[in-house]
């Protein structure tokens, strides 16, 4: 049975994306998809990690990578080198599907080791990209003034993926945290040819009231080729709180047909940042209005935001094997 998502994806926001710790995320309970399961830990300050049972856990093979970026709408753009961390179970028979991983605005964090680790043990492979290092940023505020600037980044994730003989070509996914979210979420209306072997994109904690509204940030039209999965908290104030639900059901039959809405109860904005609460102000907040951000760690949720977005992946891209996740890490 599908979840139902709902991801606060805030693009004109001040995206906030401070860094999760793997190492003290706990585990998950069991996921209910492509008989996929992964175990739960009485232990808070357990890793929150999901691994393969005895000798069929895949190896992980770690490589930093560079590719340059691609503008399917400016042959004469002059592309960036963008760098990226790739990991790819290994022993697998035949190429496996790939899911790039898109940080938020305060760049490459721990939240996008910890999906890849997720998504790598169930027989899928990860690009995690770095997008500021190519363009001279530090992140948080320093950061382009919109997210359409970095979807380069993606084409060219794409075509590297594509080089791979490792890869399956035609299956290719992608999950972003806030700014990513963003671009997740305008990912789904590219009409390309390149853009056609996305199949899953995740949107974790998107601002909806920005789409369609504000100009660049268009949200329908969805690609028949794509499924969404929104993820967002019912206490994140960066909307009202029916606004993602809102979004959704706003679309024409078909594109809602495409979009899963998930909605944690007691989760705030960026709700799976394991560290002390802390409150930021943001003058998007509140529908543009403005104020004071609260970001409380919920364990519960993160558990089901893992959860969720492995499984759906996995309902979108498949996998070359299908794994029980609850032995020890094996990591070449």
């Amino acid at each position: 049975m599908k979840h139902k998502y709902l991801f606060i994806l805030s693009t004109l926001a001040f995206f906030f994306s401070p860094i999760i710790s793997a190492d003290s995320i706990a585990h998950t309970p069991r996921i209910k998809h492509n008989r996929v399961k992964i175990h739960s830990s009485d232990s808070d300050d357990s890793k929150f990690t999901a691994f393969a049972t005895g000798n069929d856990a895949p190896r992980i093979k770690h490589n930093y990578v560079a590719f340059p970026s691609f503008d399917p709408d400016d042959s004469e753009a002059i592309p960036l080198t963008i760098s990226a961390r790739f990991a790819i179970p290994t022993g697998m028979e035949g190429p496996v599907p790939a899911v790039i991983v898109v940080h938020g605005s305060g760049g490459v964090d721990e939240r996008g080791e910890l999906y890849s680790l997720h998504l790598n043990q169930a027989g899928i492979a990860t690009l995690e990209l770095d997008m500021w290092a190519a363009r001279g940023l530090d992140g948080g505020l320093s950061r382009p003034a919109h997210v359409r600037e970095t979807l380069p980044d993606i084409y060219g994730a794409i075509q590297y993926l594509q080089s791979r003989i490792d890869i399956q070509k035609d299956q290719l996914g992608l999950i972003g945290f806030s700014w990513g979210g963003v671009v997740a979420m305008l990912m789904a209306g590219e009409d390309t040819p390149q853009s056609n072997v996305l199949h899953g994109l995740v949107a974790n904690y998107p601002v909806c009231w920005v789409y369609n509204k504000v100009p660049g940030y268009t949200f329908n039209q969805i690609q028949d080729s794509r499924q969404v999965l929104i993820i967002s908290g019912k206490e994140d104030v960066y909307d009202a709180p029916d606004d993602c639900t809102a979004l959704a059901s706003s679309l024409f039959d078909e594109d809602r047909k495409q979009v899963q809405v998930l909605e944690l109860e007691g989760a705030t904005h960026a709700f799976d940042l394991n560290r002390p609460d802390s409150l930021f102000f943001d003058p998007y907040a509140y529908q543009g209005k403005g104020g004071d951000v609260p970001i409380r760690y919920n364990k519960e949720a993160t558990e089901q935001a893992v959860e969720s977005a492995i499984g759906f992946m996995l309902e979108q891209l498949g996998s070359a094997d299908t794994y029980e996740l609850d032995a020890p890490n094996r990591r070449d």
